[in-house]
């Protein structure tokens, strides 16, 4: 959607007879627009074409000169010591960005990339014996982003919340529930009654260690289809979702399928087959493994499909899912979201299908994500230090609504208003970091109307509706935008043509960061364009109509953008 970008990139290769996808990844922005709208640092060419990186500059400006500036669309090119600049024909750049922009609408920046073809992704998935704190925010939010930019990009999604219904953790609750539990207040209150439980069994199974097999017996009693066993654990995992499921409500995401741990359990068969059929499953200590090799050959962990108990496993039930899912789906991508701590687990769940002869296991990764913590303190269900979610949700919808009534206390639908910002304040604190990073959460500085914030962000978007509002008049799409050829007009327009580039490789990457970041820098353009142009002064209405299809590029590319993030936007503030 950058033709301009395309053609220095395509000729630039050719010159320099390097790879297309080498050249777009050198291709760069001087930090000084009087040096040009692109550059090639041509410093890690220097190895590859044994030449010293100005001589490489010097020669590649010299056989690109005159071919590009024969064209309509790089007006220069001159060579700055190991740097070649690209000065584009800036009305024609800014033309045809904002044209496009306005032809596509929200579409803009889709390029249908995933048309015909199925991504499953497996996210949020919380233990449904323990509360929806805010460790559970990291899988939900990146997975829905990465949801979103993929439906964006015409891939058929398919969204599945495998949710934690099975294993110690049960067995735990149970026994706490039948040695300290009080029915009436756990009916009447059932997730924070049975989190005290929880946590007092685990704070009493330390100092004493027979606690352990109370937890073990009600499980194999729940394996082998005890009715009381069942009936309770039924009762826990359906107080569970509903607590869940609620929470979703209020952050606006939703799945295309809920499935949880429990029902591959009895699939447990199909697995050992498929994995005695290829003579890779053999015995150790009474349990059954599929033995695994290091990247230099040697042995890691196995892979355990069975218990010594004759059980299924989490290696197992993770098998069975995955089974079930290319079977009903077919999908081209297969997509984990689950955080850091399980990665060793996926790579022995693919390596193993993999020794299996499952050629489509390659299609299938594992985005991990790092660890958050709240204000520095590290989160634990078991010793009962954990941050409720909707309880930091309530915060931040009450902290800005108090900033609201502080600022604008005339604004109608404030308490809307608060909700989106409140939310989506704390949603864009987690997508903001890369995906991988351990991150610190605190609820001042995400609430913040400055800097890497979502609020900031929203308030940007409010601005510039709020700018088409005073300007009172529809935007003029067949005026000539080409006349926005200053320093500043031109380096948002060079950013928005970006979008559709930066949308890609959060795909591609599995990395909605990026996107993040992309509309931070958009902001801070579009601020200081506003600050420093008069966009709606002037007795020119023909600059003056300029500038407005400018502003509405940028309102539409920036609600486009937080839309992808799971981010509501409100168009007053």
């Amino acid at each position: 959607m950058n033709p301009f970008l395309d053609t220095i990139v395509s000729s630039t290769a050719q010159a320099a007879e390097l790879d297309e996808g080498v050249v777009r990844e050198l291709i760069a922005i001087p930090p000084d627009d009087k040096l040009g709208d692109y550059a090639l640092p041509c410093f890690t060419l220097a190895k590859q074409l044994h030449k010293s990186p100005v001589e490489i500059a010097a020669e590649i400006g010299e056989r690109l000169q005159p071919v590009m500036e024969a064209g309509d669309q790089v007006a220069e090119v001159v060579v700055t010591g190991p740097y070649v600049n690209f000065r584009l024909h800036r009305p024609s750049f800014v033309q045809h960005t904002l044209d496009v922009i306005a032809e596509r609408g929200d579409r803009y920046g889709s390029r249908g990339q995933g048309e015909g073809k199925t991504v499953v992704i497996d996210f949020s998935s919380p233990n449904l014996a323990k509360p929806f704190s805010i460790a559970h925010l990291r899988s939900t939010a990146i997975g829905h982003a990465i949801y979103r930019i993929h439906d964006f990009l015409d891939w058929k999604c398919v969204g599945i919340n495998h949710y934690g219904d099975y294993g110690a953790n049960f067995g735990q609750l149970l026994a706490a529930y039948q040695l300290w539990g009080d029915p009436e207040k756990v009916k009447a209150n059932p997730v924070p009654e049975l989190l005290k439980l929880y946590v007092r069994f685990t704070e009493e199974e330390r100092e004493n260690p027979e606690l352990r097999e109370e937890a073990r017996s009600r499980l194999r009693r729940l394996a082998n289809a005890d009715a009381e066993m069942v009936e309770l654990w039924q009762f826990f995992v359906s107080e569970g979702r509903k607590e869940a499921e609620r929470i979703y409500g209020i952050l606006g995401v939703s799945f295309d399928e809920y499935r949880g741990e429990s029902e591959f359990a009895d699939d447990l068969d199909k697995v050992v087959d498929l994995f005695e059929s290829k003579g890779l499953a053999e015995e150790s200590e009474g349990a059954l493994i599929v033995r695994l090799e290091g990247d230099d050959d040697e042995e890691v962990a196995p892979c355990m499909l069975r218990t010594s108990n004759r059980t299924s496993t989490y290696h197992s039930r993770d098998i069975a899912a995955l089974l079930y899912r290319h079977k009903s789906y077919n999908f081209g991508k297969m997509i984990y979201v689950v955080d850091a701590r399980q990665e060793l687990h996926f790579r022995q769940v693919f390596q193993a299908m993999e020794k299996a002869g499952v050629d489509w296991v390659d299609n299938c990764v594992h985005a991990p994500f790092g660890l958050m913590s709240f204000k520095g303190q590290a989160m634990s269900t078991r010793r009962g230090t954990i941050v409720i979610l909707e309880e930091v949700l309530d915060q931040a919808i009450e902290l800005t609504r108090e900033i609201i009534a502080e600022k604008n206390p005339e604004l109608v639908n404030s308490d809307q208003v608060a909700k989106q910002v409140g939310i989506g304040a704390v949603v864009f604190a987690d997508i903001n970091n890369r995906r991988t990073r351990d991150i610190s959460f605190s609820l001042e500085e995400v609430l913040t109307f400055e800097g890497e914030t979502g609020p900031y962000l929203q308030y940007t978007h409010a601005r510039f509706c709020s700018i088409l509002r005073r300007h009172g008049k529809p935007v003029d799409l067949g005026v000539d935008v080409g006349r926005l050829d200053s320093d500043k007009e031109m380096r948002v327009a060079r950013q928005l043509a970006a979008f559709p580039d930066v949308v890609a490789a959060a795909a591609d990457e599995i990395e909605p960061s990026q996107i993040a970041s992309f509309l931070l820098e958009l902001a801070t353009l579009a601020n200081r364009f506003y600050n420093e142009v008069p966009v709606l002064a002037g007795d020119d209405e023909g600059l003056v109509a300029a500038r407005i299809r400018l502003v509405d590029a940028i309102r539409s590319v920036l609600r486009s953008g937080l839309d992808l993030l799971g981010l509501q936007v409100p168009e007053e503030m």
